[in-house]
């Protein structure tokens, strides 16, 4: 191997460790320097780099079909092989290998959806890499002494080899699941389950924006509630095949910004619906909403994390894109049962494992894992209706004593 080609550097970033695979329309492409515009410019820290690093993600996001790619998990460590036949695909792995391994040495974190990349960040003097640029892109090795470490570098090889393999779609999935985690990303998310130290209701629905302004919710409403999710989430249908009663009392874990909370209040005219989020944005965000469209039965509820304890018994619990989000959940889901009235029924919501929208695939739950887990409980399973096309979607009750 040449020498020239060989780079040492005892903190680097290459393209097993890129979280920007992701970006929306409108946003510049190519363009230099700059900020990037659109959802996905307010997911990162900006800098004079950041539209060029972009547009280079970009490139090779849409060129997926023409890079190879091999991972191979060492025990303190990862190796990764990412190349291209084709000389300008090759170059930009390259031109993206040596961005993110200077903005690494830098500590200037570019990470759009990434959960991984925050503990390769923080522990970057942990790390020794070997990248050895090659004709047609770079291979890197990169060891660590640290468990959690090597762990977070063969996680994040995983979420990058997702992304090579299915382009765009992986790309928009990954923005999906970045823009719920809301402005403090994934750092914030962990902060926040650290804090708690114990099972959190996560607003999947909607971002984690804790201490952000209520300006911020208005952001992001406009991407949770985007009418296009209609097609594949069918609000309607959904509520139709829950058969609720005119006064039933329902509760909307992970509220959010209140896409269902509203839907179902609107069904249960005499009934009321509480929407529950564990971020005051998001609470304060559908209160607001529930009072311009005068829905008087809608209660938006903060509530602590790892508190199952609703504010009255309720005939249905929903829960939509949030059961992957629940830690300790058989705890969790025993002690909801007392706040379910005689005969209540809890309905959960959740991602396909082949779905195209959706979070990582690492991080969705099968629904056969989530009928065993629900059954160790205390839930049996009473239906599990069929027509949404990304997700399952399943209804529970407690079990006869």
């Amino acid at each position: 191997m040449n020498p020239a080609t060989r780079i040492i550097i005892a903190t680097t970033l290459a393209l097993g460790s890129s979280a920007v695979f992701a970006q929306s329309p409108g946003m510049q492409h190519g363009t230099g320097g700059g900020m990037m515009r659109g959802p996905a410019g307010m997911l990162t820290k900006q800098d004079a780099a950041s539209a060029t690093d972009m547009g280079l993600v970009m490139d090779l996001v849409h060129n997926n079909t023409k890079i190879k790619r091999t991972v191979t998990n060492l025990p303190d460590g990862i190796k990764t092989v990412t190349e291209s036949d084709d000389p300008k695909v090759a170059q930009a792995i390259k031109a993206h290998v040596a961005s993110m391994s200077g903005r690494l040495q830098d500590g200037r974190e570019f990470n759009i959806f990434s959960t991984t990349l925050p503990v390769i960040f923080d522990n970057a003097d942990k790390i020794k890499s070997v990248i050895e640029m090659t004709d047609k892109g770079a291979v890197v090795i990169q060891t660590t002494a640290d468990a959690k470490v090597a762990a977070a570098l063969q996680a994040h090889a995983s979420e990058v080899t997702e992304l090579v393999q299915e382009g765009p779609t992986a790309f928009h999935r990954g923005l999906n699941a970045r823009v719920a985690m809301g402005p403090e990303g994934p750092r914030g998310a962990m902060q926040r389950t650290a804090r708690a130290a114990k099972p959190a209701i996560a607003a999947s629905q909607s971002p984690h924006t804790h201490d952000h302004s209520f300006s911020g919710a208005e952001q992001w409403a406009k991407i949770f509630d985007d009418p296009q999710r209609d097609t594949w989430q069918k609000p309607h249908e959904v509520i139709q095949a829950l058969k609720l009663k005119a006064d039933a009392v329902v509760a909307d874990i992970g509220s959010g910004t209140g896409y269902f909370s509203v839907r179902l209040a609107h069904m249960v005219p005499k009934g009321k619906v509480y929407g529950l989020d564990a971020e005051p944005d998001m609470v304060k965000y559908l209160a607001d909403r529930a009072k311009r469209a005068g829905l008087n039965n809608v209660k938006a509820v903060l509530v602590k994390p790892g508190d199952a304890a609703l504010p009255e018994k309720a005939d249905l619990v929903i829960l939509v894109d949030v059961y992957h989000h629940i830690d300790n959940r058989e705890t969790y889901f025993r002690q909801l049962q007392r706040s379910l009235k005689p005969g209540g029924r809890l309905a959960v919501i959740d991602f396909t494992m082949d779905s195209p929208e959706g979070p990582p695939k690492a991080a969705r739950i099968a629904p056969e894992q989530v009928k065993a887990e629900l059954q160790a409980a205390g839930y049996a399973l009473k239906e599990a209706p069929a027509f949404l096309p990304n997700q399952y979607f399943l209804i529970f009750q407690p079990q006869a004593r």
